[in-house]
């Protein structure tokens, strides 16, 4: 694979509630899982939190924590060019069924909020305007609604809005954290985390917020899920209680027949299926730092993206 560098962002982010600064989960993981290694410290050359267009093309943050910008490559890695570079944390975005418009999370204005944006990078768009923090926004199959969870009632809960920001309604009301939401392809079901039953679990709720039912009901801490492009799988990261370490998973959409994808000394995370499902993209710590990594939707042919200088 061709060696590539990607450069530092020009700006460093203070004074953030809750340490927000590395992915949109990165509360969670600081709240219940076990420190990063020493190997894995955030750099400059940090690539997080893959996404994966209709075009061809993984899209993902490259920077340090705290700064960063949206990089983009083939699926073979080659092809590497900017994406956002816009001053501040800016996240890979999540893309919209036809593959035309992305949504992403940014700290630009002094707090995440979500943005859209088209796939020539033009078009950009502020969407929330909130006193909290909104995270991890994904479309209705549609395209005329988008998902993300917020803090802006003073605790995480899921919502939805229009693809122009209007209409916030929010899904889930309890005491717990409820996070990492994604809309079911035929539109009828959203998935999420939540550690409303102490333990962060996979959830798969109605898309109107009710009936939601618990899938993976495990102990340990369950995190980042996806849908498959039919919705019979979901992929996610579990933190292993062992050693404290996420490992990438796949199962049925009702919990069934459980599957263990990654087996490594260090943390996978945050996978995402190709467009076409045969293959997963997902971020890893396994050769010292955070870097994106692509494997066989079975787990098989894992290989690093981009190889660091």
């Amino acid at each position: 694979m061709k060696r590539n560098h990607i450069g530092r962002s020009a700006r460093t982010v203070n004074g953030r509630n809750f340490n927000l600064s590395f992915g949109s989960m990165i509360l969670f993981l600081s709240i219940f899982a076990a420190p990063m290694s020493a190997a894995a410290q955030s750099n400059a050359n940090d690539q997080v939190i893959p996404s994966w267009n209709r075009n061809g093309r993984i899209y993902f943050k490259s920077g340090p924590k705290g700064e960063g910008n949206v990089y983009s490559t083939k699926a073979d890695g080659t092809g590497l060019k900017p994406f956002i570079t816009t001053p501040g944390e800016d996240y890979a975005p999540r893309w919209s069924k036809d593959g035309k418009r992305g949504v992403f999370m940014s700290e630009r204005d002094g707090d995440f909020e979500i943005y859209s944006i088209s796939v020539d990078g033009t078009n950009e768009k502020r969407l929330t305007f909130n006193k909290g923090n909104d995270w991890d926004p994904g479309w209705s199959p549609d395209g005329k609604k988008i998902v993300f969870m917020s803090s802006k009632d003073g605790n995480w809960e899921i919502y939805t809005m229009n693809a122009d920001g209007s209409n916030q309604t929010r899904l889930t009301s309890n005491n717990a954290r409820d996070f990492s939401p994604g809309w079911s392809p035929d539109g009828k079901k959203i998935l999420f985390s939540s550690d409303r039953g102490g333990d962060a679990d996979v959830h798969v709720m109605n898309a109107d917020g009710t009936g939601a039912i618990n899938v993976s009901n495990r102990i340990e801490f369950d995190n980042a899920p996806e849908w498959s492009h039919d919705g019979k799988k979901i992929i996610f990261a579990r933190r292993e209680t062992k050693d404290g370490k996420f490992q990438v998973y796949a199962m049925n959409a009702d919990g069934s027949d459980l599957v263990r994808l990654t087996n490594n000394a260090f943390s996978d995370l945050y996978p995402i299926f190709s467009p076409d499902g045969k293959k997963i993209a997902y971020q890893s710590e396994r050769d010292g730092h955070r870097e994106i990594y692509v494997m066989n939707a079975d787990g098989s042919g894992q290989k690093r993206l981009i190889e660091q200088k």
